[in-house]
């Protein structure tokens, strides 16, 4: 009877702190101010983190939370485009300090149902694209493959054709807002980055927010670490055409 009691009262506090660990996970809160969600689908990593300061600073400029987009990668034999996790590379508690920020998968998991249900997906582009009538946002890799990884499919489009994202110009982000209420558009999906190329000016400093992970700085400091003793530089060596477009530099100044 003792070993029935104590099994029993082991049942039990198991049985409770079960229930009080999920009383106490209360899931992401919903932001009345929207969101703003794009594909980072020009170029690879170094274009991809260009345009993430602009979007950082488009989504803080219309008072929308960011929804971090994966990044997207290009392996060799592979017809599709991988995405990999934004934390992968980078921590997101440093990018809060600036503004409000969301993992994309943890978005679609938890509120994309409520706060974006499939029948009000719409994909916003600037002009219609490849000779349609519509964006065609998942037309083409990376696009396609991007948001499949998030079972997204739109229903339709939106052209913001007259809007532009320096929101640090005039009234723009009060243009926007107008235009796309959060109440109406809690969602402005974007087929690429709401950002120019190159970064503007204004959002440049914003790379401060961005801290490597954990896992990338370990690895950083134990490649250092099997370097020879002393200063060293890195370069980023380019090929191909790249270097057919440097003849300009050869007779100037580079110091």
């Amino acid at each position: 009877m003792a070993g029935w009691d104590r099994a029993g009262s082991v049942f039990a506090y198991c049985f409770i702190l079960t229930l009080c660990l999920l009383g106490g996970y209360e899931g992401l809160e919903r932001d009345q101010n929207g969101y703003v969600m794009y594909c980072p689908c020009m170029g690879r990593f170094g274009n991809q983190a260009d345009h993430f300061l602009g979007a950082l600073g488009f989504a803080k400029g219309l008072n929308r939370t960011l929804v971090l987009p994966p990044w997207v990668e290009y392996k060799p034999g592979n017809p599709r485009s991988i995405q990999v996790p934004f934390n992968t590379y980078f921590k997101v508690e440093p990018l809060t300090k600036f503004h409000r920020v969301v993992l994309m998968h943890q978005f679609m998991e938890e509120l994309g149902s409520t706060v974006w249900p499939q029948e009000e997906r719409i994909a916003f582009c600037y002009v219609p694209r490849h000779n349609s009538e519509g964006c065609n946002a998942k037309e083409g890799n990376p696009f396609g493959p991007f948001w499949d990884t998030f079972g997204v499919d739109f229903v339709g489009s939106e052209f913001y054709r007259g809007l532009t994202y320096d929101v640090h110009y005039q009234n723009m982000a009060d243009k926007w807002s107008d235009l796309y209420p959060p109440s109406k558009w809690p969602v402005l999906a974007f087929t690429g980055a709401p950002a120019s190329f190159p970064v503007q000016e204004n959002n440049r400093g914003l790379h401060k927010y961005l801290e490597w992970s954990d896992a990338v700085l370990n690895k950083a400091k134990k490649f250092i670490n099997s370097l020879p003793y002393g200063h060293y530089i890195g370069i980023h060596l380019r090929n191909g055409v790249d270097w057919v477009s440097t003849k300009h530099c050869c007779n100037a100044a580079l110091y």
